[in-house]
Order: structure tokens, then sequence, then C-alpha cells
């Protein structure tokens, strides 16, 4: 498999967690209670998984692979997809904290768990655009086969490091459960 094969696959399970982020949103614009665990799974997923996994392959492995490739007419695509990890980064911390406060009974949490989370899917469904359909195709054109090899075997390696031993199949697992539950 090449490792932007594995990236894109990354992503659709990426995109799942986000409907499930709209559809909890929703619920709690409409004045619902929500499971804060559910919201907390989901905060773990997406600083853990996407960001402490996903964001560093790409960061530490594919743009820096990609980087002696990329001619002046690509301009500064790696560096505006750092900066959407930071952002992202940055709106899970909030989105954190304003599941605490929810947690505690502060009833602005909610206009801000609502905020945070609005920003974050629109931010990551872009980014992830991008790199589907500019990004990774130009990785395919400009990086051998050996290299994609390499990267995929170092993504593995990462993975396993960073998350740990069957954390990736308890992810899914939490996704399945949680779609079952809020998208049905």
């Amino acid at each position: 498999m090449k490792a932007t094969e594995q990236l894109k696959k990354e992503h659709s399970a990426v995109k799942v967690t986000l409907r499930i982020l709209d559809r909890i949103s929703k619920m709690l614009e409409a004045g619902e209670k929500v499971d804060t665990a559910h919201l907390e799974e989901l905060i773990d997923f997406f600083s853990t998984f996407v960001d402490k996994c996903h964001h560093i392959k790409e960061e530490e492995m594919l743009f820096v692979a990609m980087k002696d490739s990329l001619d002046p007419s690509d301009g500064d695509r790696i560096g505006a997809l750092v900066k959407d990890h930071v952002s992202g980064r940055n709106f899970i911390r909030d989105l954190s904290y304003a599941v605490s406060d929810y947690k505690a009974g502060d009833a602005r949490a909610t206009r801000a768990i609502v905020r945070y989370a609005k920003s974050y899917t629109t931010l990551l469904l872009q980014h992830i655009d991008i790199e589907d359909n500019v990004l990774y195709p130009l990785a395919n054109k400009r990086l051998s086969e050996k290299k994609q090899e390499q990267l995929f075997l170092d993504f593995e390696k990462l993975e396993e490091e960073e998350i740990g031993h069957g954390k990736h199949e308890a992810y899914h697992e939490m996704i399945d459960r949680l779609k079952a539950l809020y998208l049905s």
C-alpha cells in the first residue's frame, strides 16, 4: 500500500468522526443534553490519533519527503497545511475546556462547544479535501514507489510507538459505536 493511500484511508475515519461531532453539536443547539463521555472520546481521538499520529506522519515524514520534490509553482502548500494542523490543535484544546465547563454546569459552555466543534469540522474538511485532491496526487507523481513503501513502513512504526498496540482497532470500535448512536 502507498503511504498516501493509508493517509486517505485515515481521512475516511476522521470524516465519520466529524459527522458525529456535527450531530452532537446540532443536538446541543437544539437544547438537548449530550453524553460528555462521547465528546471526550472524540476529543481523545482528535488529539491522539489525528494530531499525534496522522498529522505527525504528514509533518515529520511525508512533508519532509516531499520538500525536495516541490518547485516554486507549488507555493507553500506544506506551510499552509502545517498551519491548519496548529489551528486544529488549538480548536481541540478549546473544545476540551468547553466540555469540562459543560460538565461543571456552565450554561455558556454549550455555545462554546458548538462554536469550536463547527470551526474544527470546517477546518478539517477543507484540509482533508486539499490533501486528498491536491497534495497526495502530487506526492504520488513525485515520490518513487520505493519511497512510498518506506513511508508506509515508517507510518506503521510511528503508529505503534505513538498510540500503542491495539489502539487503532479500539478507535475504530469507538467510531462504529458512536456512528450507530448518532448517525443511524
